[in-house]
């Protein structure tokens, strides 16, 4: 597998990095926004309370936090940091790690188009036995073990701090803001480069399209193998289940998929390495090798059983190509071939989501080089002033709507609003039927026109943009109308099998252009039946 050259190993591997890093930048930072209102609005109490504080429920219920919060296993991290801050118990904090990146409403939406839907909800119901197994041993083993250091530094800690005067207000809001940007230039970022850095690695390990024959479903080996691919992985949520609904689709090992979402998707490199620092490499070594212990145990039990019936192992598969090294032998090692690879991988959410990190972090450094930081906020705050706490005993008497609203209010409040946003999200991301079927035409028509003129690079760019819409069109009609018909699937499930079989005739070396045309003509029959089948009938 190592017949790489040295600079396409560096290469392909400074690729998948910025692309992971892009990939990464709006989840990270939703991480950071949820973060900020744990420290200044929930504060310890409130926190603990969320995740369940010392009960029972505390592990179930940070599974449950965890799949309605839309973050990423890098956007998880910062979180982790204010809930060991918080004293929140180290197996709620593991259960939380590994459900939050796992599913959210965006993603698990998308899931349902990919596989069966019994098959999505084991999936749930197996990663909530895995993080309560793990949760459970965790807990058992921190008690034995001797915790770390808190880390509570005298500019950080609005409870730990000796002035009795709390930030409320726009004095708060303005703190918030300050510790969001700040750490969008300190220790959050150091780490996110910790936990792409695994794909990197991967990068260098495995060649172009070496993944392609991998995880078949016969292959008793399947999971194991993908537990090693899995671990150095980064993915984010919707990364993962798409390529979760491929493996279905080419009729790979069902336990495999199992293992790449919880592994995959769930944690990162700097995931153990945040435990290790934390609870110590003994401990944490245990804590991994439980993981991987209770995945593989969950994904040979379901390995046969999760077979869909009816579908053929297609032999290959393209789900695992974003892990291998974008780079083949015919790519020129240049600096316009690393832009254009990685910008094949963004699109305008990405972009946006980029600038408003940059601009984030430019305040950030501004913040750092003035010595901003919560110590200065709380200890310029006046009696008398408007952001003041007005809590010592000369403070004025608020009258009518002057009152101080508990700031476990308005984080629980901000907080349910960022579920509600994402679940209004999913009605933007997945549009409905008619404005889906507009986009459709248009990338159909790229598509098929630049594959029947020979412009392969063309077609395969719009090819995946066509299949993306497809599925979307189907999460925008469940949505709309609560039910997905089965002719509407069978059709989807169609016309996406025809794009695989374009996709193919596209790739093959050397091109045949009669081949291609007669696909074509297969496509445009069977996509009429599935239009037809999404139109609205009068």
């Amino acid at each position: 597998m190592m017949n790489q050259s040295i600079s396409m190993m560096l290469c392909g591997g400074l690729i998948r990095v910025m692309q992971g890093f892009a990939q990464a930048a709006p989840t990270l930072l939703v991480g950071l926004l949820i973060a900020s209102i744990l420290r200044y609005y929930l504060g310890h109490q409130g926190t603990r309370r969320l995740f369940g504080g010392d009960t029972l429920r505390s592990l179930p219920q940070s599974w449950l936090v965890g799949m309605l919060l839309p973050v990423c296993s890098i956007g998880v991290l910062p979180i982790l940091f204010e809930m060991r801050r918080a004293k929140v118990k180290p197996g709620a904090m593991s259960a939380f790690a590994l459900s939050a990146p796992l599913f959210n409403p965006l993603s698990l939406l998308y899931g349902l188009t990919l596989s069966r839907p019994l098959v999505i909800i084991l999936f749930a119901l197996g990663s909530l036995i895995v993080v309560t197994a793990l949760g459970l041993f965790w807990d058992a083993l921190s008690h034995r073990v001797p915790g770390g250091e808190e880390n509570q530094d005298s500019n950080e800690g609005l409870e730990s701090s000796k002035t009795t005067d709390h930030l409320i207000g726009l004095r708060r809001v303005f703190a918030t803001f300050v510790h969001f940007s700040r750490q969008t230039t300190g220790m959050s970022v150091l780490v996110a480069f910790v936990a792409i850095s695994g794909l990197a690695l991967l990068a260098a390990v495995l060649p172009y399209g070496s993944m392609q024959h991998s995880v078949e479903r016969d292959d008793w080996w399947a999971p194991l193998k993908m537990l090693f691919v899995a671990v150095p992985v980064y993915a984010t949520p919707m990364l993962a289940m798409s390529q979760m609904g491929m493996m279905f689709q080419h009729a790979n090992s069902p336990g495999a998929s199992f293992t790449l979402l919880i592994l995959g998707a769930g944690m990162n490199f700097a995931t153990p390495l945040w435990f290790a620092r934390h609870y110590g490499w003994k401990a944490a070594s245990l804590w991994m090798a439980s993981l991987s212990l209770i995945v593989l145990s969950v994904s040979y039990a379901i390995n046969k059983p999760l077979v869909p019936p009816g579908v053929e192992p297609a032999g290959h598969t393209h789900a695992f190509d974003i892990y291998a090294n974008p780079l083949s032998t015919s790519h020129p090692i240049s600096l316009s071939t690393i832009g254009d690879l990685v910008a094949k991988e963004i699109d305008i959410s990405i972009y946006a989501s980029l600038i408003a990190l940059a601009i984030v972090a430019a305040f950030g450094v501004l913040f750092r080089v003035m010595k901003i930081d919560e110590a200065s906020l709380i200890a310029s705050a006046k009696t008398n002033s408007f952001a003041s706490s007005m809590q010592t005993p000369d403070a004025p008497v608020r009258r009518g709507f002057d009152i101080i609203v508990p700031p476990g209010v308005i984080g629980a409040t901000i907080l349910g609003g960022l579920v509600a946003l994402s679940v209004v999200a999913c009605f933007a991301y997945y549009p409905s039927p008619g404005e889906c079927l507009d986009e459709i035409g248009m990338a159909r028509a790229e598509c098929l026109t630049a594959a029947n003129s020979g412009q392969v690079d063309h077609a395969l760019f719009w090819l995946p943009v066509w299949e993306d819409w497809s599925r979307r069109m189907e999460v925008g009609t469940f949505l709309r109308t609560g039910q997905v018909r089965h002719y509407q699937r069978m059709q989807g499930y169609l016309i996406r099998k025809k794009l695989e079989l374009l996709e193919h005739e596209l790739e093959h070396d050397p091109f045949e252009p009669d081949e291609t045309k007669r696909v074509v003509r297969d496509i445009l029959a069977t996509n009429s039946r599935w239009v037809r089948s999404f139109r609205p009938t009068d």
